[in-house]
């Protein structure tokens, strides 16, 4: 790696090492980091050193995110059971006699 790689790696390591910063996921694991590194290259490189600005560009960029950088940034999280709703008893009413 030269010179070059080495000031642009450095600062993208801190960069997604934050994710957790902008509630995007928890601490970025080394895994996650890889899983982004690629996009940010692609998508927001110009932001590279300043951190902020990176994970606002993958967000904004959701639709153009490989799919290991997607489900860093944008984790699923599946929603609580909802409690079921009691079933109220019908109460029949008496049939009304002819006549």
């Amino acid at each position: 790696m030269d010179y070059k790689g080495i000031c642009l790696a450095a600062p993208l390591l801190v960069a997604l090492s934050v994710f957790g910063a902008g509630g995007a996921a928890a601490q970025g694991t080394p895994e996650q980091q890889e899983a982004c590194k690629p996009d940010v290259f692609r998508l927001c490189g110009n932001f590279i050193p300043n951190v902020e600005p990176i994970i606002a560009c993958l967000k904004a960029n959701e639709p153009n995110l490989s799919p290991p950088c997607h489900d860093v940034m944008f984790p699923y999280v599946p929603e609580p059971p909802k409690p079921r709703a009691k079933k109220a008893k019908a109460k029949s009413k008496p049939k009304k006699k002819p006549g």
